[in-house]
C-alpha cells in the first residue's frame, strides 16, 4: 500500500512575513510542487521544504543581524541624545545665570545713569546759583538773614511770653481745683454734722417717751453683752493668728527646701544640658568629618572608577609569550599558538574607557599645548607603569626633558611634510641632538596610526589613539615584540625581567598619507629615553613633571579608607557619648519636673497669717465700735432712767445743734457752687492762653526755617565757585562710574548672545538628535516585527514537520495495527467460529443459523445472550477459558452441504451445553458492495486526522501548486 504525500509549502507564509528580500538568489526559482505516489514527486518536495526552511533560517538570521545593529544604532543615537540634551541643559543654565549677570548689569547701570542724571541736575542747579552770586544778592541775602534772626527773637519772645501766661494760669486752675476740692469736704463735713445732729435729736425725742425707757435699758444691756463677747472674739483671734504664723512658718520652710530641691535639679539640668550640647557638637563634629572621610573615598572611587587600565591576566604567560619571540634563529619561530592566543586575548580584553568631558575639548592634533602634552604623557605613562608593575619593572618618569623632546619630535613631523607610514627618523634624530641626546637614529620613538577622515579631534580622541598603541604593541602586534621591548625598557633579546627605568613622554601628529589615495592619519607617539642616551644633561631636564598615577590614586583611597575607618570609629564612640549625655539630661529633666512639682504643691499650701492677722483686725475693730455704741448705749440708759427736766434740756441742745449744723452746710454748697465756676472759668481761660502758645510755638518753628533758608542761601551765594566744582566733580565720578559698568553691561550682553546662539545650537542638535533617535528606534521596531515574524514563520515550518511526523507515525502505527489485525482476523476465521458482520459462522464459513450479533454479544434465536461465551478483538467466539470454539465443539456429524438447514444439536464445551443450527452459506456475490469494517476504519481515520489539520493545510496549501 503507497501513503499519499502531504505536500506543504510556505512561500506564501515567508511572503507575508516580509523576510524573503535577503535570501539568496540562487535559491530564488520557481518550482512546480506536483502532488503524487511516486517518489520524484516526494524529493521534489523534501527538497522544497529544505530550501524553504533555510530561507527561513537565513531570514531569521538577516533579521537578528539588523535587529543587533539598529539596537546599536539606536543606543548610540540614545547616548547622542543624552548628550545633546546635557549640552542643552548646561546652555540653558549658562544662558539662565548670564542672563542675571546681564540684569545685574542692567541695575548697575541704571543706578549709575540715575547718579549721573542727579549730579547733572546738581551741577545746572550750583551754576544758576553761581550766576546770581553778585555783591548785591549776597547783600541782600545777608540782610536776609540779619531780618530773619530778629524774626525769630520776635518769634521766640512771643512763645515765651505766651508759654508764661499759661503756666500762670495753670497755676491759677490748680489753685481753683484745690478750692473746689476743699469746698467739697466741708460740703461733706457739714451734711456729716446735719446727720449727727439730727439723730441726736431724734434720740432726744425716744428718750422723752416713756415706752422707749425699756427699750434703752435693754439695748444698753445687749451693747455691753456684744462688747463682752467681741473681747472674747479677740482673744479667739489672736490665738489663731498665733497658730497661723506656726502654720506659715512650717509652709515656708517647705517652700525653701523644695526651692532648694528646685534649685539644684536646675543645676543639674542646666549641667547635663551644656554637656549634651557639647556632646551633639562633637557627635556633629565627627559626623562632618566622617561624610568627608566618605565623600573623599566616594570621590577617589569615582576617579578610579573612570581611570583606563590596562591587566595582564597572567603575567608567566605574558613573560613566556615574551621570550619565546626572541629565542630561536629567527625570531618569532618558537612563537607558539598558546603565545598568540593568549596576547590576542590581552588585547581584545583591554579597551579604551570614553571619558565624557574629554570629548568637549577640542585640540588642534599638529599643534598641541604644553598642558595638554603633559597630560596625554601623563596618561599614557600611568597606563605603561600600570604594566610595567605588574611585570615587576621599574617605572618610567615623566620629566621636562621629555616633554620638551615629544614636541619636537611632533613639530618635526609637521614641519617635514611627513607622508608615509614609516618614523620620520632624521626628524628623531634632529631632536633628540637638540635635546641632547644620543642622535643618528631612531632610538627614542615607537608610534602607532590610526587612520580616520576627520581632521577634528578631541582629547578624548587622542587618549584612545595612545591607548590602543600602547595595548597594541605591549600584545606583539603585527607579530613581533620590538615595540614591548622598547615601551618596556627591555634591550633586544634580553629576558624580559631586566626592564631599565626610563623617561617617558607622549605626543600626536596628522598628516596625510598619499599611496593610492590621500586619506588622514593620526600618529601617536611614544618616547623612551634611558639615562645612558643622555649625552648633554643641560639640554635634557631630568625634573620630573608631577601627576597623579593610577597608583597614587589606589594608595590615597587606602589612605581616604583608614581615615574613614578612623572617622567612623570616632563617631560611634562620640555617637555613645551623645546617646549617654541624652539620657542623663533626660534623667534630670525627670528630677526637675518632680522637683517642681513639690514646690508648687508646697507654695499651694495657703498662706494662714495674713487671714487670721485680718480676722483680728476685724475682731479688734468690732470691739472698738461695739464699745462705741455700749458707751452711747449706757449714757441713754442713763438719760432714760434720769428726771423729765433734763431730757427736756438734752432735746433744746440738740436743736440747736441741728439747727446749727443745717446753716453751716448751706453756706458749704453755697461756696462749694462758687469754687465750681470759678474753676470753669480758669479752665477757659487756660484753655485760650494754651492756643494761643501753640501758634506761638510754630511762629518760632516758621521763622526758623524761614532763618535756615537764607543763611543756605547765603552760603550757596558766597560760595558758589566751590559748589560748582563739587557739582562738576560730583559729575565727572558718576560718569566715571557709568562707563565701566556699561562697558560689563555690553560684555555681559555680547556673552548672552553668544551662549544664546550655543543654546540655539544645543536645542537645534537636541531636536537633530531627538529626530535621529526616532528614525533609529522606528528601525528598531521594525527590525524586532521582522525578526519575530521571521521566526513565526521559521517555528510555523518547525511545527508543519512536526506535525508531518507525527501523521506519518500514527499511519504507520495504524497500518501495522489493522495488519495485526488482518492476520488475527484470518487465523480466527480458520480455527473455528467467528463473526462475520452481524452473523456467527464456522471454521468453513458456515452461518450458525439460530445465534446472531448485536452490540457485540452473541444472541440466541430467542433474542437472548448465549451465556459463556464472548467475541474477541479478532472476531473469534471464544469460552470463558479464552479458547476458540469451533464445529467439533458444537456439531459432531454435521452435513451442512446437504441440507440449508440442519436440525438443532447439542454439545457440551466445558461443561456447558451450547445449542446451534449450521447452515450453508449461499456463494457470494460478485460485485457486492463492501461491509463496513476495517477498511472503512481506515478511510475515517485518515479522514479525521486530515480534517484535524484542516487549519494549517489552509495556511500552507495542502496539495496546491506554487512557485517560489
Amino acid at each position: 500500500m503507497k501513503k499519499k504525500v502531504l505536500t506543504t509549502t510556505i512561500a506564501t507564509g515567508l511572503i507575508a512575513a516580509g523576510v524573503l528580500t535577503t535570501q539568496n538568489p540562487a535559491s530564488a526559482k520557481a518550482d512546480t510542487v506536483p502532488t503524487g505516489d511516486n517518489d520524484t514527486s516526494t524529493n521534489e518536495v523534501a527538497t522544497q521544504k529544505s530550501d524553504a526552511k533555510t530561507i527561513a533560517q537565513d531570514n531569521v538570521n538577516t533579521a537578528q543581524t539588523n535587529l543587533d545593529k539598529a539596537k546599536a544604532d539606536t543606543q548610540n543615537a540614545s547616548d547622542s541624545l543624552q548628550q545633546a540634551k546635557v549640552n542643552e541643559t548646561t546652555a540653558q543654565k549658562a544662558v539662565d545665570e548670564q542672563t542675571g549677570k546681564v540684569s545685574d548689569a542692567q541695575n548697575n547701570v541704571d543706578k549709575a545713569q540715575a547718579d549721573v542724571t542727579t549730579a547733572q541736575n546738581g551741577l545746572t542747579a550750583a551754576q544758576e546759583n553761581a550766576k546770581n552770586a553778585t555783591e548785591a544778592n549776597i547783600q541782600a541775602a545777608k540782610d536776609n538773614v540779619a531780618t530773619q534772626e530778629q524774626n525769630v527773637a520776635t518769634a521766640q519772645d512771643q512763645a515765651k511770653q505766651a508759654n508764661d501766661a499759661v503756666t500762670e494760669q495753670a497755676n491759677k486752675v490748680a489753685d481753683a481745683q484745690k478750692a473746689v476740692n476743699d469746698a467739697q469736704k466741708n460740703t461733706s463735713a457739714a451734711q456729716a454734722d446735719v446727720t449727727t445732729a439730727q439723730k441726736t435729736v431724734d434720740d432726744a425725742k425716744a428718750a422723752m417717751d416713756p415706752a422707749n425707757v425699756q427699750a434703752t435699758v435693754d439695748a444698753a444691756n445687749k451693747a455691753e453683752a456684744q462688747v463682752n463677747q467681741d473681747k472674747q472674739n479677740v482673744a479667739t483671734a489672736q490665738n489663731n493668728l498665733d497658730n497661723a504664723k506656726a502654720a506659715d512658718a512650717t509652709r515656708q520652710t517647705n517652700i525653701d527646701n523644695a526651692q532648694k530641691a528646685v534649685n539644684t535639679a536646675q543645676a543639674n539640668v542646666d549641667f547635663s544640658t551644656k554637656q549634651a550640647q557639647e556632646m551633639k557638637d562633637q557627635f556633629n563634629k565627627y559626623q562632618g568629618i566622617k561624610d568627608a572621610a566618605q565623600k573623599e573615598v566616594d570621590g577617589l572611587n569615582d576617579k578610579l572608577s573612570n581611570v583606563n587600565t590596562i591587566t595582564i591576566s597572567d603575567v608567566e604567560a605574558y613573560k613566556k609569550a615574551f621570550n619565546d619571540w626572541y629565542t630561536g634563529s629567527k625570531r618569532g619561530e618558537n612563537w607558539t599558538e598558546e603565545d598568540k592566543n593568549f596576547l590576542n586575548d590581552f588585547m581584545n580584553s583591554n579597551t579604551y574607557k570614553g571619558n565624557a568631558a574629554d570629548k568637549n575639548i577640542t585640540v588642534d592634533i599638529n599643534h598641541l599645548t604644553a598642558d595638554q602634552i603633559k597630560e596625554l604623557s601623563l596618561f599614557s605613562a600611568d597606563l605603561l607603569n600600570q604594566v610595567r608593575n605588574q611585570l615587576g619593572l621599574p617605572k618610567v618618569i615623566v620629566t621636562e626633558g621629555s616633554l620638551k623632546l615629544a614636541k619636537d619630535v611632533t613639530d618635526n613631523y609637521v614641519s617635514d611634510n611627513w607622508d608615509k607610514f614609516d618614523h620620520d627618523v632624521d626628524g628623531i634624530s634632529r631632536a633628540a641632538a637638540e635635546n641632547g641626546l644620543l642622535s643618528g637614529g631612531n632610538f627614542y620613538e615607537d608610534a602607532i596610526f590610526s587612520s580616520d577622515f576627520s581632521e577634528a579631534s578631541t582629547m578624548d580622541d587622542l587618549k584612545s589613539i595612545l591607548y590602543t598603541g600602547i595595548v597594541t604593541m605591549i600584545g606583539g602586534s603585527g607579530d613581533e615584540m620590538l615595540h614591548a621591548a622598547g615601551l618596556l625598557g627591555v634591550d633586544f633579546g634580553d629576558d624580559i625581567s631586566t626592564g631599565k627605568e626610563q623617561y617617558f613622554s607622549a605626543g600626536t601628529s596628522m598628516f596625510p598619507i598619499k599611496e593610492d589615495q590621500m586619506w588622514i592619519t593620526k600618529m601617536g607617539h611614544f618616547f623612551n629615553v634611558s639615562k645612558d642616551y643622555i649625552r648633554d644633561s643641560a639640554k635634557f631636564s631630568t625634573t620630573e613633571v608631577p601627576g597623579t598615577s593610577t597608583e597614587d590614586l589606589v594608595t590615597q583611597l587606602n589612605t581616604a579608607k583608614a581615615k574613614l575607618a578612623s572617622a567612623t570609629d570616632a563617631l560611634n564612640k562620640a555617637k555613645d557619648a551623645d546617646t549617654q549625655a541624652q539620657q542623663i539630661l533626660a534623667k534630670n529633666k525627670v528630677e526637675l519636673t518632680t522637683a517642681q512639682d513639690n514646690l508648687t504643691k508646697a507654695q499651694n499650701v495657703p498662706v494662714q497669717t495674713a487671714t487670721a492677722q485680718r480676722a483680728l483686725a476685724d475682731a479688734q475693730n468690732k470691739l472698738a465700735a461695739d464699745t462705741k455704741i455700749n458707751e452711747d448705749a449706757q449714757a441713754k440708759k442713763e438719760a432714760a432712767l434720769g428726771d423729765e427736766a433734763a431730757k427736756q434740756k438734752v432735746l433744746d441742745q440738740a436743736n440747736a445743734n441741728l439747727a446749727t449744723a443745717q446753716k453751716a452746710l448751706i453756706d458749704a454748697q453755697t461756696k462749694q457752687k462758687a469754687a465750681e465756676n470759678n474753676l470753669s472759668a480758669e479752665k477757659a481761660k487756660l484753655a485760650n492762653l494754651q492756643q494761643v502758645s501753640n501758634e506761638k510755638t510754630q511762629d518760632v518753628k516758621a521763622a526758623q526755617v524761614a532763618l535756615d533758608d537764607a543763611k543756605n542761601k547765603l552760603a550757596a551765594l558766597e560760595n558758589a565757585p566751590l559748589l560748582v566744582k563739587a557739582a562738576e566733580d560730583k559729575l565727572a565720578a558718576a560718569q566715571k562710574a557709568l562707563d565701566p559698568v556699561e562697558n560689563v553691561l555690553v560684555s555681559e550682553k555680547a556673552k548672552l548672545s553668544a551662549l544664546k546662539q550655543d543654546l540655539a545650537d544645543a536645542q537645534a542638535d537636541a531636536t537633530t538628535a531627538q529626530k535621529n533617535y526616532n528614525e533609529k528606534l522606528a528601525i528598531q521596531t521594525k527590525a524586532q516585527t521582522d525578526l519575530d515574524n521571521a521566526k513565526k514563520v521559521l517555528q510555523a515550518i518547525y511545527d508543519r514537520e512536526a506535525l508531518e511526523a507525527q501523521i506519518a507515525a500514527q499511519e504507520k502505527a495504524r497500518e501495522e495495527a489493522e495488519k495485526k489485525a488482518a492476520e488475527e482476523k484470518a487465523q480466527a476465521e480458520k480455527n473455528g467460529y467467528h463473526v462475520d458482520g452481524n452473523k456467527v459462522v464456522d471454521e468453513n464459513g458456515n452461518q450458525v443459523s439460530n445465534w446472531t450479533v448485536k452490540n457485540g454479544q452473541i444472541i440466541d434465536n430467542k433474542g437472548k445472550v448465549v451465556s459463556g461465551l464472548t467475541i474477541n478483538k479478532a472476531g473469534a467466539v471464544v469460552n470463558k477459558t479464552g479458547q476458540q470454539i469451533n464445529s467439533k465443539d458444537v456439531v459432531d456429524n454435521l452435513q451442512a452441504n446437504k441440507r440449508t438447514q440442519a436440525p438443532v444439536v447439542q454439545s457440551k464445551v466445558a461443561g456447558k451445553t451450547y445449542v446451534s443450527i449450521v447452515v450453508v452459506p449461499e456463494k457470494a456475490k460478485a460485485n457486492a458492495l463492501p461491509q463496513t469494517g476495517e477498511k472503512e476504519s481506515k478511510i475515517t481515520l485518515v479522514g479525521a486526522i486530515l480534517v484535524g489539520l484542516g487549519s494549517l493545510v489552509g495556511l500552507f496549501g495542502l496539495g496546491r501548486k506554487k512557485e517560489y
